[in-house]
Parts: C-alpha cells; sequence; structure tokens
C-alpha cells in the first residue's frame, strides 16, 4: 500500500513540476497535421565545409539506435560532399525568412550501393534546436528525461535507453513534417498492414523503410520482397495508428479490419480503400542496422487515386513554432 502510494505522490509530483516548467509550452513529443504531398514548409540541406546539397526529399531514419540517418548521393556529381565525412544536416523554412530551425552534427559510418548512386549512412552526433528558447528548450529535455526515468522504474522489462543527446537529435529530425503510411506485406496465407513513418526516398530511384527488429512482420517483409505503401488521408489519421498494434502480430485476419480494402495495381496486395496513393515497390536490400532492419526498395508502380491533406507528423517544437507565426502579438517568455 505504502509502494502504490508513493509512486501516486511521485506521479502527482512530476504533473505539478510539469505544469510548473513548461506552461503553455508543454508540447507532446509528435503531433499530427494536414499536409499535401510532399510537404512544403521545411527544405533539409547538407552543409559540408566547402559544399551543401539540397536533401529536402532525400533523408530517412535508418535505424534508431545507434541513431543513424540515411541520404542517396551520386559518386560522380556529389564527391565532394561524400568526401566530406563529419557534415551538417540543417532545417530552415523553405519560405518567408528562411530562418535555421535545427541542424544536426553527423559522422559517416557506411555506405551501401544504390545503382549508380550510394546510401550514405551517418550516426547523429549532437544537434542545436532553435524552434523554442534555449531555457525553455532544456527545461523540457530535463523533463523528457525524467519522463523516462519514471517509465523504466514502473516497466517490469529491462528496456534499451535511447541515448539523451541522440533523442534531442530525433526531436530536430522530426522538424521536418514526415509522412506516415500503411504498409501491406503477404507472405503465402501470412499478410500484416501496419503504420510506418522511418520512410522515405534516397537518391533518384529507391526508397527505404526501418523496421524495428523485434518486429513479427519483419519475416514477411523479408521473404516476401514485395510490399505495398498507402498514403493516408489526415481524416483517417486515427485509423491509420490504430493499426499500430499489428506491429506486435506476425499476421492479421485482412476481413477484420474496420474499413473496406482493395488491390494494388502491380502486386494485387490488400490495401485501404481509402488510400490516395499506392506504390508497389520490390524490396532489393535487407541490412541490419542497430535496432532496426533497413530495407531498400525501388518503385514498380506509383498510383495516384485522389488528393488531399495526408497523414504527417512534426514534432512539438515545430508545432510550437508554426502557431508563434500564426499570432505574431505574442511573445516568448
Amino acid at each position: 500500500m505504502g509502494t502504490v502510494a508513493s509512486h501516486g505522490r511521485f506521479a502527482h509530483a512530476g504533473e505539478a513540476f510539469k505544469q510548473l516548467v513548461f506552461g503553455s509550452a508543454n508540447v507532446p513529443q509528435q503531433c499530427v497535421v494536414g499536409m499535401s504531398d510532399p510537404q512544403s514548409e521545411i527544405s533539409v540541406a547538407l552543409r559540408g565545409r566547402d559544399t551543401t546539397l539540397d536533401v529536402t526529399n532525400n533523408n530517412v531514419i535508418a535505424a534508431a539506435r545507434p541513431l543513424t540517418l540515411g541520404i542517396g548521393l551520386n559518386p560522380e556529381s556529389h564527391r565532394e560532399t561524400i568526401r566530406d565525412r563529419q557534415p551538417w544536416l540543417t532545417f530552415r523554412e523553405m519560405t518567408g525568412e528562411r530562418r535555421l530551425l535545427a541542424e544536426i552534427k553527423l559522422c559517416m559510418v557506411d555506405t551501401l550501393p544504390l545503382g549508380e548512386e550510394q546510401l550514405c549512412l551517418y550516426t547523429a552526433r549532437s544537434c542545436r534546436n532553435f524552434c523554442v528558447p534555449r531555457g525553455r528548450l532544456w527545461m523540457r529535455y530535463l523533463y523528457d528525461g525524467y519522463r523516462q526515468l519514471w517509465s523504466e522504474m514502473r516497466s517490469r522489462t529491462p528496456t534499451l535507453r535511447m541515448p539523451v543527446r541522440e533523442l534531442h537529435c530525433v526531436f530536430a529530425f522530426y522538424i521536418c513534417p514526415r509522412p506516415v503510411v500503411l504498409v501491406s506485406v503477404v507472405d503465402g496465407n501470412l499478410g500484416n498492414i501496419f503504420p510506418m513513418d522511418l520512410i522515405g526516398p534516397v537518391g533518384t530511384q529507391h526508397f527505404t523503410l526501418a523496421l524495428h527488429n523485434d518486429s513479427p512482420a519483419l519475416p514477411l517483409m523479408v521473404r516476401s520482397r514485395r510490399i505495398a505503401l498507402s498514403n493516408v488521408p489526415v481524416s483517417y489519421s486515427a485509423v491509420a495508428f490504430e493499426l499500430g498494434k499489428n506491429h506486435k502480430k506476425a499476421s492479421v485476419d485482412w476481413g477484420a479490419l474496420p474499413f473496406a480494402t482493395k488491390t494494388s495495381t502491380s502486386f494485387g496486395l490488400p490495401v485501404p480503400q481509402f488510400a490516395s496513393r499506392v506504390r508497389d515497390m520490390q524490396i532489393e536490400t535487407v541490412r541490419t542496422l542497430g535496432s532496426h532492419t533497413l530495407f531498400v526498395a525501388r518503385t514498380i508502380e506509383d498510383h495516384g487515386w485522389a488528393e488531399g491533406l495526408q497523414l504527417f507528423q512534426i514534432h512539438g517544437f515545430y508545432q510550437a513554432w508554426r502557431q508563434q507565426l500564426q499570432q505574431p502579438h505574442l511573445t516568448s517568455s
């Protein structure tokens, strides 16, 4: 009884601390937004000592632990960029004053062949985030560290915690809006559909997806090598996130899904009837990178079904920045 009571007091103290420190800046780590695809708010650049390369539509998370980012580069035209082993990944407003919102210090650790291009893999070394005032930023970092510790204290199983500096780099990475798609995969009588956001194009012809090594759906993708990616209208965001539970399943009952399905054009895979865009992809390379398995795929067919705002995620720091721009008469404390 005493243990339960002490835990309750600890949780209550945590909530009071959160309200006292953060006030209106107590923003969530992830915010859902509706945007046209591709997004047109944030530009991303790979900046070296002598070169700066626009990689807005060519930057992905390849693994979470260690935090590894991937960028597709051409060895011929991007020779100087590849030669720079410790560049910065920068995030700016795409329009207006083009203010710098964040930057991540990188260190190249490996390359993977992508036909005539290369997938350059970088670990994230450190970052700087300019979306919120520095004092409020570090107070938020302090609270996130407290929350991680509290979660570990409550967990009955050991957890592998992401280093704090890498977690902060993830916050910066999600200043650029990231699309959430539904992935369909079938192997024989087994099949699954689940949301993913560790995805994106790399280079001119390839696409990557990073799936956690513990996911029961992983063997399906390894064996099948055929997947369909469905864009999700933002109005169906709750439906998409509800399918997150399928990450813990080896297979699903397609007839029990809470929506009607149709088939993808090339591979005939089940995809949501509400999908606004469906891409059939052939997986060409599978590589384990720390906590995740990286799939490198090539698009076989890309079919757009409907236009409209798509499901994206951004970090709460950037959402606070967006809200501040919408209310210019307010000043940060």
